[in-house]
C-alpha cells in the first residue's frame, strides 16, 4: 500500500505517453446543507482513488494480453475517435476557456482540466463523444480487427469485478486457463459468444436505473424552490432549449430558451420539479 501513490503516478504518466482518453467525470453526491437541508454537489476523485483505478486498468491490460496470446477471449473495445468528433470538440474549447495547443491529442487536453470548474465539466461532458462505439468483442483464433480501448489506449478486458459484472466471471476463467496453459472450460467457450448481447442489455438497464435515481433526487431536492433563480453553464443547445449545469446545487437539466451557446453562463429560473415524472426544468431568467 505504501507504494500505491508512486506506482499509481507512474501508471498515469504511462497513460499520458499512450495518449489515453480519461474523462474522469465528477460524481453527483447528496450532502447536508444548512440553508436547504440537503443539496447536490460534484465530487472529484481523490488521488488514492485514481491510483487504485490505475491498478485496475493495469489488471485489465494484462488480462487482455493473456487472452490475445492464448487466441481466445473477450475484450472491451472502444474505437479511436474519428477526426470529425475531435474537430467538433476542438471548436467549442475556446468558448469554455480551454487551451488546445496545435498537435495536442485530445487525451492530453482532458488530463489538464479542472474537474471542479463548471466550464471544464461542460467540456468533459461533450468529450464523451470521443468514446462512442464501445462493445464487448469476443474472438477465437485471430485477434479482433480493432482490439483497442481508446480510453486506455491499449487492448483491455474487464476482469476485476466478477461479482458485479457478468463478463468478468468468464474473463477470469479464460485468464486462469491461459496462465495455467490449460484448455478453456467448455462452458466458457459456449457462453462467450452470447455475452455481448447480455452485457449490452445489462449496461442499458444499469444506466436507466442510475439516471432514474439522479433525476428523482434532483426533483426532490428542488421541489420547494420553484421560481428561484440559479447560475448555470450551458452544456449543449439547440434552437429551442439547452441542457444546463447549475453552479449550485450540482444539477443538470433542460432549460427553455433560444440562441443559447455552449459554455455560456447565465441565470435560469426553476419552473418544474416533479418527483412523479422525475422532471426538472428551467427557463432563462
Amino acid at each position: 500500500m505504501a507504494l500505491l501513490p508512486k506506482v499509481g503516478a507512474l501508471r498515469q504518466q504511462l497513460g499520458r505517453q499512450r495518449h489515453a482518453i480519461n474523462l474522469d467525470l465528477p460524481e453527483q453526491i447528496v450532502e447536508g446543507d444548512a440553508q436547504h437541508g440537503w443539496t447536490l454537489s460534484f465530487r472529484a476523485q481523490l488521488p488514492v482513488e485514481q491510483y487504485n483505478a490505475e491498478i485496475s486498468l493495469l489488471t485489465g491490460t494484462c488480462a487482455a494480453a493473456l487472452m490475445l496470446q492464448a487466441g481466445f477471449g473477450i475484450l472491451r473495445t472502444v474505437p479511436p475517435p474519428d477526426k470529425s468528433a475531435i474537430a467538433a470538440l476542438r471548436r467549442i474549447a475556446p468558448s469554455l476557456g480551454i487551451q488546445w495547443p496545435d498537435g495536442a491529442p485530445p487525451g492530453d487536453v482532458l488530463a489538464g482540466l479542472d474537474r471542479t470548474n463548471p466550464k471544464h465539466v461542460a467540456f468533459l461532458d461533450h468529450a464523451g463523444s470521443l468514446l462512442r462505439g464501445s462493445a464487448y468483442t469476443p474472438f477465437d483464433g485471430a485477434p479482433p480487427t480493432q482490439p483497442l480501448h481508446a480510453g486506455v489506449a491499449a487492448p483491455y478486458a474487464h476482469v476485476t469485478a466478477p461479482l458485479r459484472r457478468l463478463v468478468d466471471r468468464f474473463g477470469n476463467e479464460i485468464c486462469l486457463a491461459a496462465q495455467g496453459k490449460q484448455p478453456v472450460p467448455e462452458w466458457v467457450r459456449e457462453r462467450v459468444p452470447q455475452l455481448p448481447d447480455a452485457m449490452a442489455e445489462a449496461d442499458h438497464r444499469a444506466h436507466e436505473a442510475d439516471r432514474a435515481v439522479v433525476d428523482l433526487t434532483e426533483a426532490w431536492l428542488l421541489g420547494g424552490r420553484i421560481g428561484q433563480t440559479f447560475r448555470a453553464t450551458v452544456l449543449d443547445a439547440d434552437e429551442k432549449a439547452a441542457t444546463v449545469a447549475l453552479d449550485e446545487p450540482a444539477v443538470r437539466a433542460r432549460c427553455s430558451g433560444s440562441d443559447l451557446s455552449i459554455g455560456q453562463q447565465l441565470g435560469v429560473r426553476l419552473v418544474e420539479a416533479d418527483q412523479a415524472s422525475r422532471t426538472v426544468r428551467f427557463e432563462v431568467a
